[in-house]
């Protein structure tokens, strides 16, 4: 394990990742911030953690965590690369979707580089930690790199997945159905209970056991045997009321979600072939 870390970022990611670290017992020597707004978070959350600003001289650090938005990782390797300490031969950074190459400008330097996504979400940089352990995270990159993200990984109770970048896009992907479009869904879904009349914290909590229970089903489930609800009973006549009594953009969202559970359900033999032409047509009738 690296003796001390220095970390680019002081957003929701970077601050829940240092606090992590440093409650691991890992040092952090310093966070690289942007803004006056992001001094104080790091001042809050993390006293006694230098927050430096771009262009500031770098520690001497054995790594280096970029966690910044995917669009920043390459220019700010190029921004960090002249300021880099000779002690430092590690950089990593957090996306789910490049690769370690976007730290090229690092690698010129002699850094090993990585990459290391700890497949969670970070809902706030100042609330609640957020627990890690058991959390999943995938690495890729040099040799080196990958053997240090995987030490950090299991210091913070993470456990490390390896995957090749060309992997990624469809890794990210995946995360981004699983957790994103799910909360867009249960949104959107709460949205339509409050045009019924339904007050808003009310619906939340109407929707809370559905959406919690449909979820551990499916976590649960080998494909979709767990799944309920008319699609799931090829009740064809409830599916076209169901896009009949919603607008536009959500009948849309609606039909796409639904025509995947078709799919899914029969292939697995789950409806039988009449009920599946009987959704398909009434899912075409309403596209």
């Amino acid at each position: 394990m690296l003796s001390q870390w220095f970390l680019v970022g002081a957003g929701r990611c970077g601050l829940q990742l240092a606090r992590a670290m440093t409650a691991a017992g890992i040092e952090v020597a310093g966070i690289q911030v942007r803004s006056p707004r992001g001094r104080t978070r790091v001042r809050r959350v993390l006293p006694g953690v230098a927050a430096l600003e771009p262009g500031d001289a770098l520690p001497p650090v054995a790594g280096i965590l970029l966690a910044v938005p995917d669009s920043a990782i390459s220019s700010c390797a190029e921004g960090l690369a002249p300021r880099l300490h000779r002690a430092t031969s590690l950089a990593l950074h957090t996306s789910g979707l490049r690769p370690a190459a976007d730290l090229a400008p690092l690698a010129e330097k002699g850094c090993q580089v990585g990459s290391f996504h700890p497949l969670v979400s970070f809902p706030t940089a100042t609330g609640p930690a957020v627990p890690l352990a058991g959390v999943v995270a995938a690495v890729e990159g040099d040799a080196g790199a990958v053997l240090a993200a995987e030490r950090l990984a299991r210091a913070l109770g993470i456990r490390p997945v390896r995957l090749p970048a060309s992997a990624k896009p469809r890794y990210h992907a995946a995360a981004a159905l699983a957790a994103n479009m799910t909360h867009t869904v249960v949104a959107v879904a709460r949205a339509q209970l409050v045009q019924t009349g339904l007050p808003p914290r009310l619906a939340a909590r109407a929707l809370r056991p559905l959406v919690i229970g449909s979820v551990e089903a499916a976590l649960s489930a080998r494909g979709f045997e767990k799944l309920t609800g008319p699609v799931a009973r090829g009740d064809a006549a409830a599916v076209r009321a169901h896009l009949g009594a919603l607008p536009g953009g959500v009948a849309t969202a609606y039909w796409a979600v639904a025509s995947l559970a078709v799919t899914g359900l029969a292939e697995q033999g789950l409806i039988s072939e009449k009920q599946a032409q009987e959704l398909v047509l009434a899912l075409t009738r309403q596209a």
